[in-house]
This record gives C-alpha cells, structure tokens and sequence, in this order.
C-alpha cells in the first residue's frame, strides 16, 4: 500500500481530491468526513440565522396573511441610484425613472394587505424594480446588471404581497429576499394550506450536482427542460400516487417529482415529472461533512460567473449558498449578510500578514473568507500559498496600470481556484491583507 506521501504526488490544485488529501496525518482524513453537524443542529442553527437577520431570513410557514401597508410601501420605495445609469450604452431619461415610479403602485397599497401564496414555475429573476432592461452604470458594461438582484429556481415558495399598476410584476417575500418577480412566472394558491402542504413535504430531492435540468418532454411543454441549481429542492410524490405512465415514459428507473404549474385560469396545480435515478441527486439533504463541501464547491469549477443569477450562473454569494443549501442550511442571499452568519467568527480587521497567517494555518477548508462585497471557500495552504475557491468576475494585474494609477482589471468571470496572493481588481490589493473576517461553520 503506498504512503501517504507517494499518495499525494501530483500537484493538481483543481481538483478537490487534492485539497482532501493534503493533510499532514491521515486522522484528518477520516475528520474531513466526520459530520459535523446533524439535522437537528441545523434547523438550530438556521432558526439563528432568522433571530439574527429576522428582515432578510423569513419562515415563510408562519407568515401572516394580512401585512399592514405601510410596512409594505417601506419595503417597495426604493432610490435610484444616484449616478447616470445606461441600457444598450444609451443614458436613460427622467421619463424612464416616472415610469417606473408609477408601474411600482406604492399608492395603490391598501392600508391592510391581504398576502397570496404563490411557488415559482420556472426558473426566474428577483430585480429591484419591475423592468426586464439591463441597467448598468458604465455605457460599455455587459456583465453587471444593477436591478438584478437573484435568481429563483423553478418551485420555490414566495409570498406576494403587491402587484405592480400593470399586474405584469409581483413584490414577493421569499425566504431570503424581497424583490420584483415576473407575475407570469408565478402560480398563486387558491387557498393556503394547498401552499403550505407542498412547502412542508417530508419526502423531497436535493440537487447535488451544479445543475439539473429535466428532460425534453412534448406532453408537457411548462416542465420541459426546466433547470435547477445546486440545493434546489423538488418534493417527491407518493408511492402510491405513481401511476405506469407519466407523459408516455415509464417511470421506472427514474424518481417521480411534484412540480408547481399554472392551471387553466393561472391558478396553483402540480404535475408529475420524472428524474433519472442517474442525476446528481439526493433524496434528502446530504450529510454535512468537510470533505462534502469541497467536493459540491469543485462541481462547480469553471462555470461562468453571473451577477445576482445572470445568466443562469452565480456570483460568489450564490456560489457559497448553493453549497450550503445541499445540507440544509438557509444561509441569506448576500455576501454582507452572510459575514454575520453564526459559528465560529474570526475578525482580521488590523491584522498584520503574519496574523493572517497564523489564523490561515489553523483554520479548517470549507470556511468562508470575507472582505466588503466578496466571499470565498477556503481550501488550505500549498507551497507557501493559501488557496480558496471562489466565483470572482475580476482581478487586478499587477504589471498593467490605467492612467489613474489604479490596475487594470482581468477577466475571469468563472468559479476558480486561487491563491490569496491574488490581487483586487482596482487596488491592488492582496487578497490576503483585504480578509476582514472568517466564518467557520
């Protein structure tokens, strides 16, 4: 049998083996998989989470169904951003802005609000205001669209609580976020312990690869080939409710999903839809272990990044949340609000290189890494480097610098591995000085 040393012979830092077998005795090995925390655990330390961000995390469950108005026009008024914002390089107009202040209806809030209950029936966006135009602060951008907010997958819960003066947006209450949602992309419950009976199921399926998407299907062209993210959750159907045929294919071989769609009036119904027992799956939530994290984090290498959900990719706090999700955790939707996470909080706020070396060394892969509007999945030290994986759009290159002094940022745009000796975009800043916090979970 070989030694642990001949074991780890290669040098391949993209791979998640590697940093799984890059410990210094083999009980580490068996440690990385050890869970951490149980279900139980979990649910405890979600419920903290709410407790902590109680007006960004939300047990959809126990919502009420009246809000009182005010609360809502509070929710809905937002500002504009305080600079010129442009669409296809054009500048828009003032006229652009009262436009959107009228669809946005905060007068036509009544002064108690009666909620619906809705799910998501394809994969969809949350934007700031309800307009599908790409709005962006810099005539040549392409990549950052500044009223996406997230995305949502196909079959995730919401609350509307405000319809736009056209009825073509829903404001929705989702677990983690508030924002516009396309009203065709919703299916309201008639009632709502229908809603809640499908929120609630005890038997569902966890994508565990990056993505899932479902089969070409011309029976049922509102489930063909809709797509989901790492952590989508799909609730299973009963046993006793599978019938020999689903949309002329033979359920065998294949787990039997429950799927939100509009009825003949746009109303709340299901439909049955098939998923190979091949895909990256799990029927409940995986265990949480470290050797887990990293190895959810790496099916996700080399994917593009995408701004809020753009693109039908990631950012890097949808990156981290994705990977989280896979074992039950609700995590909020941004970086900023992630940093406050419960667990085992480290500041490097100050601290000298050295400082952020000794935490870096003690600190165990799969902790998150923060500074302001960016985190990062830690792996683990090699060759006097420290290493994380990440979803970053840019980095600085040192050797090239604008007419203002500042580096000229590179693209990478992708979910990558790299070292902390990598610069900030504008900055230049090391990665390793810029650290202003860790979160071990």
């Amino acid at each position: 049998m070989p030694s642990q040393k001949q074991v780890f012979c290669f040098d391949d830092i993209h791979t998640a083996e590697f940093w799984l077998r890059k410990v210094s005795h083999p009980d580490k090995i068996i440690m990385s998989n050890k869970i951490i925390m149980s279900k139980e655990q979990i649910d405890c330390f979600n419920q903290e989470i709410q407790k902590r961000q109680s007006q960004i995390v939300r047990d959809l469950a126990v919502h009420h169904n009246d809000m009182p108005g005010d609360s809502i026009q509070s929710a809905i008024k937002q500002t504009f951003p305080q600079k010129h914002l442009y669409h296809q390089g054009q500048q828009l107009e003032k006229s652009f802005y009262d436009d959107l202040l009228q669809e946005m209806n905060v007068k036509g809030v009544k002064k108690t609000s009666k909620a619906q209950f809705a799910y998501s029936i394809r994969g969809t966006s949350i934007r700031s205001f309800p307009s599908k135009m790409f709005v962006t602060d810099n005539p040549s951008d392409n990549e950052f669209d500044l009223f996406q907010e997230t995305a949502l997958d196909p079959a995730e819960p919401v609350i509307i609580l405000h319809e736009s003066k056209s009825g073509e947006w829903s404001f929705v209450q989702t677990s983690f976020f508030r924002g516009w949602v396309p009203a065709a992309d919703l299916a309201v419950a008639g009632v709502r312990h229908i809603w809640l009976d499908y929120l609630q199921t005890a038997r569902f399926l966890v994508v565990t690869g990056s993505k899932l998407r479902l089969g070409y299907n011309p029976y049922s062209p509102e489930i063909s080939e809709l797509e989901f993210m790492m952590g989508a959750k799909i609730s299973l159907t009963a046993q006793d409710e599978v019938p020999d045929v689903i949309d002329n294919q033979s359920p065998d071989g294949c787990y039997v999903v429950k799927l939100p769609v509009q009825g003949g009036n746009g109303e709340l119904t299901f439909k049955q839809a098939l998923v190979p027992r091949v895909s990256d799956v799990s029927v409940g939530y995986l265990p949480y272990t470290r050797a887990a994290v990293i190895r959810q984090a790496f099916k996700m290498q080399g994917e593009r990044y995408g701004w809020g959900g753009l693109f039908k990719s990631r950012d890097c706090s949808a990156f981290v949340r994705d990977i989280y999700r896979c074992f039950g955790f609700h995590f909020p939707r941004n970086s900023g609000e992630q940093m406050l996470l419960p667990g085992k909080n480290f500041s490097l706020t100050g601290a000298n290189r050295q400082e952020r070396r000794r935490l870096l060394d003690q600190l165990p892969s799969g902790s998150l890494l923060f500074f302001p509007g960016h985190v990062m999945l830690y792996l683990g030290k090699h060759k006097d480097d420290y290493y994380v994986i990440h979803a970053i759009a840019y980095y600085g290159e040192k050797e090239k610098r604008d007419i203002d002094g500042s580096y000229i940022p590179v693209s990478l745009n992708a979910v990558a591995v790299s070292p902390l000796s990598l610069r900030r975009r504008r900055s230049g800043e090391e990665l390793m000085m810029a650290l202003t916090s860790s979160v071990q979970i």
